[in-house]
């Protein structure tokens, strides 16, 4: 999952999948702007199945949050 979650954040930010920690900050260290997030967001929920309720989004704060928070809805 979290290769697949790398791969579609390349569509955001300057880096190959392979250089993006799991622990990368989004915002700090990805420098993702809230409109990116917003986008980030669309394409993992087409790509997972899952709806993303906005409201939890302040929650995730690395690449680490997205597997977590992905999982945690596939299993809702």
């Amino acid at each position: 999952m979290l290769e697949t979650i790398k791969e579609i954040l390349t569509h955001y930010v300057d880096l190959p999948a392979d250089e993006i920690r799991d622990d990368a900050k989004l915002v700090e260290e990805l420098n993702l702007t809230s409109f990116a997030v917003m986008g980030l967001m669309g394409e993992l929920e087409e790509e997972f199945g899952i709806t993303v309720d906005e409201t939890e989004l302040t929650d995730i704060r690395t690449v680490e949050d997205i597997a977590a928070y992905v999982q945690k809805k596939q299993q809702e």
